[in-house]
């Protein structure tokens, strides 16, 4: 009788000594899983506060010519010619910005070059005289130059390059109405300026 009670001891110390174990490994367990889960809505908070900055609106603008530090600058979308100008340092003694549209809004990609006096004056026909048949105040297609052009109604920089580089492939305007031939120039813009133009 006392063997088999001495037995049944030792079994019931043994499994209490078991169930004990098994305890403590699931407390420990349960511990990990709470830091992993942890650890996940930490790294899910710190990617929802980086998303933000990318989707920030910005356009690349190379600015050269006459300018104190010709490069490619970021603006914010909506940006004005000016203000590329500005980035780039300014302009140095000798530019002409007024060449330029300063208040056209500034696209991505484009190319913002400032000329120099010496360059300005070597544009075709910028210093033309308006001849008779032009009448007080229209502008020659085939001999305005840069600047001149940028005077007409909807006209700005590019456009004005873009008249200038069709009648150079072209060999000029045989009438005003040929204008409506240049890329970005169709009849609404025609229309408006139809009036202060000539051949």
């Amino acid at each position: 009788m006392r063997r088999r009670l001495t037995a049944v001891l030792w079994v019931l110390v043994i499994l209490t000594a078991c169930l004990s174990g098994c305890k403590r490994e699931k407390e420990s367990s349960g511990i990990e899983e709470i830091s992993l889960e942890e650890t996940d809505e930490e790294d899910v908070s710190d990617g929802a506060d980086e998303e933000p900055e990318k989707e920030e609106d910005v356009i690349c603008v190379y600015v050269c010519g006459q300018v104190a530090s010709p490069g490619v600058y970021e603006l914010p979308a909506g940006a004005r010619v000016y203000q590329a100008i500005e980035s780039a340092g300014g302009t140095l003694d000798g530019a002409v910005p007024e060449s330029l549209n300063l208040a056209q809004l500034a696209e991505d990609g484009q190319k913002v070059y400032v000329p120099s006096r010496e360059e300005a004056a070597a544009v075709p026909g910028e210093t033309a005289s308006p001849s008779p048949e032009q009448g007080a105040g229209k502008v020659n297609l085939n001999t305005a130059g840069l600047e001149e052009l940028m005077t007409l109604t909807g006209i700005g920089q590019t456009r004005a390059e873009a008249i200038i580089t069709y009648r150079e492939e072209e060999g000029g305007f045989r009438a005003p109405e040929d204008i409506m031939n240049v890329d970005g120039i169709k009849e609404g813009i025609y229309e408006k300026l139809k009036d202060e133009i000539t051949v």
